[in-house]
């Protein structure tokens, strides 16, 4: 990942009011635009028009989103060479998912399709995709929306996580939650539809694993 894509992922993840939907509507493109730019890689570079309309809502410099020059030896402009096919090869394994008990998700042990890699999850070994089922996380999840899992990377209070408890049946059950606060014993959540925080056994649910984006259904 690039370093503009980076700032723009780790602002996203330190600052809970901001999304890529009202970013993007924000500085004047259609609702879809950053997400695009972050996992399709389209566009490659922002615009230095849209560079100064999205550094003062991340509290950055136009500059900070410029992309960082090539290598050397490199055309401007190319890639590292293997990058077009590291980011055009669809192995990111997508599980299904099917309605459980309480709200749970059940995601399935074997993947049923495979996606393009997006930039947040290019060098990350055991990413994942799986399917929203249900609206509790409405409007920031809908139903059917295809979310992008870093298992590995630590998670902390505002990030949007997907619970885990695995019950030794061969499927984990999921809840896909916003966390606001950690202790020893329980993760504190939200949700947003209907709107409550609550509690979730950590005992129970044994792992908090970073949403790091979506595709909309």
């Amino acid at each position: 990942m690039d370093a503009p894509r980076k700032l723009l992922v780790d602002t996203l993840a330190r600052r809970p009011d901001l999304d890529l939907k009202n970013l993007s509507l924000a500085i004047g493109r259609n609702h879809a635009y950053l997400q695009q730019y972050l996992m399709r890689g389209s566009p490659r570079e922002l615009p230095e028009s849209v560079r100064h309309g999205l550094a003062p809502l991340l509290g950055v410099s136009p500059d900070d989103l410029r992309s960082t020059a090539p290598p050397a030896g490199g055309a401007p402009g190319a890639e590292p060479r293997g990058a077009a096919l590291r980011t055009e090869r669809a192995d990111l394994p997508v599980y299904a998912s099917a309605e459980g008990g309480g709200g749970a998700i059940i995601i399935t042990n074997e993947p049923i399709d495979y996606v393009r890699r997006p930039e947040p999850l290019l060098s990350v070994r055991d990413g994942y995709g799986c399917y929203v089922i249900g609206d509790s996380m409405s409007p920031a999840y809908e139903q059917g929306d295809l979310l992008l899992i870093h298992p590995g990377r630590p998670v902390r209070p505002g990030d949007d996580c997907v619970f885990v408890r695995d019950p030794g049946d061969g499927a984990q059950h999921a809840l896909v939650k916003r966390l606001l606060r950690i202790t020893p014993e329980k993760w504190r959540v939200r949700q947003f539809n209907p709107a409550k925080d609550f509690d979730l056994d950590r005992g129970q649910w044994q792992k908090a694993q970073l949403i790091v984006g979506k595709f909309a259904r």
